[in-house]
Order: structure tokens, then sequence, then C-alpha cells
């Protein structure tokens, strides 16, 4: 259930019952648990309710703990064979990109100084600020002001490194959408780097590696 709300979307409890192939008890037991650890909140709309992920920082300790579980064949044959490959290469975690695509996105904005270390943490440079505002239109300076982290490494579950989260991780993807580069499929969490897409990547951030899944 809880991989089900890393899209950071809302789910009846019938969805999630059958995304996680329970019973309508069983889903209200183990929802009930969450919503009282703080894992799991949920949106009231006329009748129904709408479940969610607590925040962020719940998606990212979900994500750590998928890294964890990624070497165990059973887990794996819960998502194969229909999306697994998929999914490995271009996926949501959250509201920001994973898979290959957001490893390599994360790696190419480090090679190109956009973001460098700075007293211990991952920041945006000087030179990034102008990255941001003259590509995607993305005002560093105002994300500062956000009390979410701006920049936070997550580890990625299916390529064992790191891709980007936080405030700026966030506002990166939802500009990438924007301009149509990268768009949803009609599958869960599942992304698809367009044509234009590709082309942006290889001019901005020199990236030719971004091959289809």
């Amino acid at each position: 259930m809880l991989c089900a709300l890393m899209d950071n979307n809302r789910l009846t409890a019938s969805q999630l019952a059958i995304t996680a192939g329970l019973s309508p008890q069983s889903t209200s037991n183990h929802l009930a648990k969450l919503i009282h650890c703080r894992v799991v909140a949920f949106d009231k709309i006329g009748r129904n309710r709408y479940y969610r992920l607590y925040n962020s920082l719940i998606a990212q300790a979900i994500e750590s703990m998928m890294v964890a579980t990624y070497a165990d064949s059973n887990f794996q044959e819960r998502i194969k064979p229909s999306g697994f490959k998929k999914m490995c290469y271009a996926r949501t975690c959250y509201d920001h990109i994973a898979g290959h695509v957001g490893v390599t996105i994360y790696e190419h904005l480090c090679q190109q100084k956009v973001l460098e270390a700075a007293e211990g943490n991952l920041a945006i440079s000087a030179a990034g600020d102008t990255w941001f505002s003259t590509h995607l239109g993305i005002d560093t300076h105002a994300l500062s002001h956000s009390r979410r982290a701006l920049v936070i490494p997550c580890m990625d579950w299916s390529e064992q490194s790191y891709h980007l989260s936080g405030e700026l991780g966030a506002h990166l993807f939802n500009a990438l959408l924007r301009k149509r580069f990268i768009i949803k499929t009609n599958e869960a969490r599942i992304l698809t780097v367009t044509p234009a897409g590709k082309a942006f990547l290889q001019r901005s951030l020199g990236i030719h590696n971004i091959d289809d899944e």
C-alpha cells in the first residue's frame, strides 16, 4: 500500500486493498495503524476518505527501506513482469524523479557544478542559480524560504545510487512536466522522457545516455 502511495497521489481504501491484495477488513486495520503512527494521512471528500503519505520525509524513509529489500527476489517478482523494467528506468518517488533517469540527472547536475558540496552538505552553486533560472524558470532564491530542505540526496533502490529530492527536486520535476520533457503514463509511478526532453537533457547537461527503457 505504501508503495502505491509513493506516486504522491490519494487513493481510497478499496483501491489500496486491490493494489495490495488484501481484504477490506485487513486494509482498514493496516490503515488505522499507519494513521496512528503518522505514516499515512487522509483527506475526506464527501463520504470518501482519500489516503496519502503523511509527508515527504515518510516517502524518503520508504525509498530507503526499498533499497534494502531490492535484492529480495520476492520483492522483484511483485513488480515483474509488466512494469519492473519501466519502473527502474523512470518513476516518481513521491514528488520527484527516480530510477535511471533521476539518478543520471542528479549525477550530471553535480558534474556540471550546478550542485556542489558546501559545509558537508549539497547546495546550489552560484552557477546553479543561473542554470535553473535560465533553463527551467525556477527561482532558487525563493525556494530557500521553504520549511523543507532545499537539496536532499535520496537513495534510489533500483540504481543503488542517489537521485535529487527536497524542495528543489520537486520543482525540477514539476518544471520538466510543465514543459513536457517528462510525462506521466497510465501506469502507476512510471514516467516517460519525451524526444524534446532527451534533447533538453543533452543540450543543458550533456546527457547522452538516457536510453529508452
